[in-house]
């Protein structure tokens, strides 16, 4: 009887665990964000894309990565979602932080933040969570918090026919 039980248990565990993955692997490894990080992003990440840039102590953006991993894990085909975080330089457990999990790339700044921030747009004052929508035509969509619903709809369905 227990032996059955552990097999439920350990059968339970597993399916729960499948059940709630990622559509994509969380990050692995942290990576440097420079100064040419931003244009290397607008060529090479797949479309659509988002990038969240947030910081260590942003009470907002755990809530921001986190929807947008939920909108964005059962997509095909699959959407990165890839955090920056501005001041985690000096942080090596930031990979062990459950907020950056829904997180397919985790990024730290590497140089002069001011400068980063506004080789990405230079209108940004740094405030955080900010969110850079790449859309599958090529353009970029900034926004400051959380995007609301009706933002990711049209991002996610710029390029759909009607």
């Amino acid at each position: 009887m227990l032996k059955s039980f552990n097999f439920c248990a350990a059968l339970l565990l597993l399916a729960s665990t499948v059940i709630n993955a990622p559509a994509l692997a969380a990050a692995k490894h942290i990576e440097n964000f420079d100064a040419q990080s931003w244009q290397r992003f607008q060529k090479d990440l797949p479309r659509p894309a988002a990038v969240v840039f947030s910081t260590t102590d942003c009470s907002h953006c755990p809530a921001t990565i986190a929807a947008l991993g939920e909108q964005l894990k059962n997509r095909k085909p699959q959407v990165p979602l890839v955090v920056v975080v501005m001041d985690g330089e000096d942080q090596p457990d930031l990979l062990q932080e459950p907020h950056y999990s829904p997180a397919s790339r985790l990024f730290v700044f590497k140089g002069q933040a001011t400068a980063l921030q506004y080789s990405i747009n230079p209108n940004w004052r740094g405030i955080t969570p900010y969110v850079a929508l790449l859309t599958k035509n090529g353009e970029t969509k900034f926004v400051l918090g959380k995007p609301s619903a009706q933002e990711l709809d049209n991002w996610l369905g710029q390029g759909k026919k009607p």
